[in-house]
């Protein structure tokens, strides 16, 4: 009798077992409430950890969270930083929650943690951390086009000049704040939004993609050539500007190689010095005519451009053929290239017909828009 009892008992506790387990993995509220978070895209692994510290509907009145996703899959995941995981913007980092939360305990609110993340690489983020708390560091990293690694630059700018702090950041960022030429970034893919200045340098055996031959027409001699878009588009530049002015716009200098900026640089530094050459003429694989982009123009009516009909029509209308004037009197600072009244960039209409709207350098609207792309 008494080893009866012992088997009923024993099966009494073995099926309150059972009924639990079957209770849980057929629960009906927690498969729909898998099945909600499912819909919002979120892992598996996140929907066991979302549920399991209770946030299901925390996370259910939100949109999806490509943070928080990440962030629910980590071993480091932390239920006391919630609040601010919710708002994060996700950034690939390596170790994102970790690096997150060593932020969070420096003191950073949710808003400063975006701004350091949003262009942070490894590198730039692990030297940032080594930092003590900075107040006020969103002054500088507030901006889309802010950048992390720069962060000391932007204060060591700001104390040399006293100017608004997001130009600042796009100073710094275009390179003001280095000499020419020094620890240059390197261009390498061809592109009609392509940057290429005293801070950006083209590889010397770099070739503009479809370069063609300028046709006799809209040139000064037969050796002139360009990317086929940029010289399309100019010949139909100078078609209208002859019928707006009475006399086309040619192009007197259109692409150069990297030898051939080099024989010019010195041909100017021997003929007219270093400082002249220096003001005028760009170092080898530092000039836009080797992207295939550039043109120097010449006006049919004179040997002179600066003043002519010609000018004057293409500065106004230039931009709607995706041409911007490159190298204005005022701008000298930005673009550290002397006043050229002759020479046009290519850059597409939409890019062209925005910077004629804001009157801004294409050194500048690069920074702002582009750079992070």
């Amino acid at each position: 009798m008494k080893k009866r009892k012992l088997n009923k008992k024993l099966v009494i506790i073995v099926s309150i077992i059972l009924l639990v387990l079957i209770i849980e993995i057929v629960n009906p509220i927690k498969l729909y409430n898998k099945h909600l978070l499912k819909e919002l895209k979120y892992n598996e692994q996140s929907i066991n950890n979302i549920l399991k510290n209770g946030l299901k509907d925390d996370v259910l009145d939100m949109e999806y969270s490509a943070a928080l996703d990440e962030i629910f899959k980590s071993k480091d995941f932390k239920k006391d930083n919630f609040k601010i995981y919710k708002e994060l913007k996700y950034q690939k980092l390596t170790d994102f929650t970790k690096q997150v939360n060593a932020l969070i305990s420096k003191g950073y609110n949710a808003s400063d943690i975006n701004n350091i993340i949003r262009n942070a690489t490894d590198e730039s983020l692990k030297a940032f951390l080594e930092k003590d708390y900075i107040k006020d560091v969103s002054e500088y990293l507030k901006f889309d086009f802010s950048i992390l690694g720069n962060y000391d630059r932007y204060v060591e700018y700001q104390k040399e000049n006293n100017i608004d702090k997001e130009l600042v950041v796009v100073y710094v960022n275009i390179g003001l704040d280095r000499d020419f030429y020094t620890e240059p970034n390197k261009v390498t893919e061809f592109s009609f939004s392509m940057l290429v200045n005293k801070y950006n340098e083209l590889d010397k055996d770099f070739v503009p993609e479809d370069l063609v031959n300028v046709s006799e027409d809209y040139a000064v001699d037969d050796k002139q050539k360009g990317n086929e878009t940029m010289i399309r588009n100019f010949m139909k530049m100078s078609d209208d500007c002859k019928e707006a002015v009475g006399y086309k716009i040619l192009v007197r200098s259109g692409y150069r190689d990297y030898k051939t900026q080099q024989d010019t640089y010195n041909l100017y530094l021997n003929t007219y010095g270093k400082k002249y050459a220096e003001n005028y003429v760009a170092h080898p694989g530092f000039s836009e005519h080797q992207t295939g982009l550039a043109v120097d123009v010449k006006a049919e009516s004179s040997n002179t451009f600066a003043g002519t009909k010609e000018s004057k029509w293409l500065k106004e209308n230039a931009y709607k053929y995706g041409f911007i004037f490159r190298y204005a009197s005022d701008t000298e600072d930005i673009t550290g290239i002397k006043y050229e009244s002759w020479h046009y960039r290519y850059v597409g209409n939409e890019i062209a017909e925005y910077i004629h709207e804001n009157d801004m350098t294409y050194d500048e609207y690069y920074i702002r828009f582009l750079n992070n792309k």
